[in-house]
């Protein structure tokens, strides 16, 4: 029977299996460089580092993918020129792809080689009439049309060179050497790539005959300057007295510090800045009362700063350095919503209000920024031998310390770009350099790049990538070359000769 069931079998298909092997084989090696294929097109990056090194900041991120870039018909073009061994090449190199990654395509980036690819390096020399003597990075942003009809293409205003020396931070030590003790990659391309699509800086007036800002290279100076031109706003030191008028270039007036008040003539040349449309104020008060006219001016626009002093008292102690808050609900200030910053130096409050009708009828809207802790109040009898709380003099705590004024109608869409804006901010000491903070910086550069219409940018910025140099005595040096070269090879035979011993045995 069992001969039976073998004769009828039913015969084996090679050629079937054959074919179905093949196929699944096929499929296999399809569906490998499919997903190969799409990996190397669509994938995400992931920044391992533990300081986040090479993440770019939110408002960086946001530039990116805004209008601005995301809308250009022509590409940016991007050109790396670093030494494959330079110190830097390694953390530039990421950074710049996440400038191109970011913008999806509209970034065209290529890596130089000077020393490697001399011919090119001799090229771009050429082109763009710059001298190779230190690591740099070239954005181009000209539109087809200049790049057809341009033989010079330095003189471009679309081009931008960004140097090595722009993106490092140097310190002199005790031995008269500079050393670099931070990098700004991030930021210098980020101003470099600012400056190169919009072609020309915004310009911002700083009045210099109004305040006791300090002069061109110290103080508080120092800070404002390099915190808007990192944003490419160009500050400028003008004094308002014998100014007929106010060019239609500058698209903000900056008022740090007032000391000296504004004659009715040079208030009515500020009062007609500002009812003109895509006008805006920067202000920030001082160790002194406002001027009285400026002071009315503010009143007016719904802020009145108030004669005090924002302090608490701790442990029987006078605390002037102000804790506060950013409030949360407008825009621009998103990303430090409900964070804390401490204000140093003298300190003022502000009365903002916000909701009156009178001021909203007249297409006038105060905002909240920035707001002291509770325990912070502003102190009228101020200084005295004995602070204390009075509720019939002074001004309860949480107090406001910083506020924006929106004249015009910034929800139709017709007008939104035709507003006015002001910021007042009750503090000056955090401009200067000993007081400068990160949070208060992004603050001003979010508060800026507001003001002179320049939404995409705001936003927490880059941040600049600090390096430590670690101090080690001559016996701590030693001690480590005798471990190096004496303790590590001399454990490594000990460990070998246990090993060969007990094979031996």
């Amino acid at each position: 029977m069992s001969t039976e069931s073998n004769s009828t079998a039913r015969p084996v298909k090679r050629f079937r299996i054959g074919f179905l092997s093949m196929l699944q084989i096929m499929l296999v090696v399809v569906i490998f460089l499919a997903v190969n294929f799409l990996s190397s097109q669509l994938y995400r990056p992931f920044d391992l580092s533990q300081d986040l090194d090479f993440t770019l900041s939110p408002s960086t991120s946001r530039y990116l993918s805004s209008e601005v870039v995301s809308e250009r018909e022509d590409r940016i073009e991007m050109t790396v020129v670093f030494r494959a061994d330079a110190p830097y090449y390694s953390r530039i190199r990421p950074i710049a792809e996440e400038y191109s990654r970011l913008s999806k395509g509209k970034i065209k980036l290529r890596f130089v080689d000077p020393i490697r690819a001399n011919d090119l390096a001799e090229t771009l020399a050429a082109e763009y009439g710059i001298v190779f003597q230190q690591d740099l990075v070239i954005i181009d942003a000209r539109s087809s049309e200049e790049r057809e009809t341009s033989t010079e293409k330095q003189v471009s205003p679309h081009v931008n060179i960004v140097k090595f020396e722009d993106m490092v931070v140097y310190k002199t030590d005790a031995n008269n050497q500079r050393r670099v003790v931070g990098f700004l990659g991030e930021d210098a391309i980020r101003a470099g790539l600012v400056g190169a699509i919009e072609g020309k800086p915004r310009k911002m007036w700083v009045l210099s005959d109004k305040s006791d800002l300090n002069a061109e290279g110290s103080g508080a100076w120092s800070v404002l300057s390099a915190n808007l031109i990192s944003q490419n706003i160009l500050p400028e030191r003008v004094p308002l007295a014998g100014v007929e008028q106010i060019p239609d270039d500058v698209n903000c007036i900056a008022i740090i510090a007032p000391t000296y008040d504004l004659t009715p003539e040079e208030m009515k040349l500020l009062e007609d800045f500002w009812n003109r449309p895509r006008s805006s104020f920067l202000i920030t008060t001082g160790t002194k009362d406002v001027p009285a006219r400026l002071r009315a001016f503010l009143r007016g626009n719904g802020i009145t700063p108030q004669h005090d002093r924002v302090l608490a008292v701790k442990s029987g102690a006078i605390q002037t350095a102000v804790t506060s808050r950013f409030t949360s609900g407008v825009e621009f200030t998103r990303d430090l919503w409900e964070k804390n910053t401490l204000l140093e130096g003298s300190t003022q409050s502000l009365d903002v209000r916000e909701g009156d009708n009178a001021l909203l009828t007249k297409g006038i809207t105060p905002l909240l920024l920035l707001e002291s802790w509770p325990t912070f109040w502003g102190e009228t009898n101020f200084p005295a031998d004995q602070v204390e709380f009075d509720e019939r003099e002074d001004n309860p705590g949480p107090v406001a310390l910083a506020a924006a004024v929106i004249r015009g109608a910034p929800n139709d869409e017709q007008l939104a770009k035709e507003v006015s804006k002001m910021i007042v901010i009750s503090n000056t000491g955090f401009l200067e350099p000993k007081h400068a903070q990160p949070q208060n910086l992004d603050f001003l550069a979010s508060c800026a790049n507001w003001l002179v219409g320049r939404d995409e940018l705001v936003g927490e910025g880059p941040r600049s990538l600090r390096l430590y140099k670690l101090p080690i005595l001559k016996p701590q040096v030693s001690f480590i070359n005798r471990v190096n070269l004496l303790f590590l090879p001399g454990f490594a035979l000990l460990i070998g000769a246990i090993v060969w011993s007990s094979r031996r045995s």
